[in-house]
């Protein structure tokens, strides 16, 4: 967006690079290349591959809430090497307390220099070193009146019926719902009247179906 706070990349095979995969590959060149050492810091709708990253090189990973104060406030808290979100933002340690896409480049172009390697090559390594996320997305509008239901739908000890059972639940912001292998979250926009729903499995078709069935029982349309 126009104020340069964000990064989006495609790479040399003309993929688009995901935030959560920039966010992932310059942490790890971070700790494996640079040799810095601390957590990370995410919100809770960012994927689970920066933990698997943490705690290969014995770190952190500190969830917080939407909203990138929360991760520049527990940055600072941890002195974490870097912060970020699944909708593009991030900083790293010694540089500013916010959102910076310019700077987040100007470290992927280091990134490219030092290691040699091509960016599809980059993370194909990520893979095949902490293993493979997939993100299913989804977000429906909903009218004011209906939002006591789906707020009483989502408080409480009730939950959709997964094919697998949760092994915990976070409501911290929205509805984090844990699985063995995965997560799902369902949140209210903090700037506009759409339910969004964020998804991460080891395939994409799981991930997909585990946010519809969360769709379903909100009776919302993807």
């Amino acid at each position: 967006d126009g104020d340069a706070d964000r990064l989006g990349i495609i790479d040399d095979a003309g993929r688009f690079i995901h935030p959560n995969e920039i966010l992932c590959l310059l942490y790890d060149y971070l700790l494996r290349h640079k040799r810095w050492h601390g957590c990370a810091v995410r919100n809770l709708a960012t994927t689970h591959l920066l933990d698997a990253i943490a705690a290969r090189f014995g770190e952190s990973c500190y969830e917080v809430p939407v909203g990138f104060k929360y991760v520049s406030a527990a940055m600072q808290e941890h002195n974490a090497v870097i912060g970020g979100e699944s909708s593009g933002g991030l900083t790293v340690r010694g540089h500013i307390n916010g959102k910076d896409g310019i700077y987040a480049a100007a470290l992927l172009v280091e990134m490219l220099s030092v290691t040699g390697k091509k960016l599809s090559e980059l993370v194909a390594e990520l893979y095949a070193t902490y293993g493979r996320r997939y993100m299913a997305e989804f977000d429906a509008p909903f009218d004011a009146e209906d939002q006591p239901r789906l707020l009483a739908l989502l408080s409480g000890d009730a939950l959709p019926t997964f094919p697998e059972p949760p092994t915990g639940v976070n409501d911290v912001d929205g509805r984090k719902v844990l699985f063995a292998d995965g997560w799902l979250i369902v949140r209210f926009s903090g700037t506009e009247p759409r339910l969004r729903i964020f998804c991460e499995m080891p395939e994409q078709a799981k991930a997909e179906a585990y946010s519809r069935v969360m769709a379903d029982y909100l009776g919302i349309s993807l």
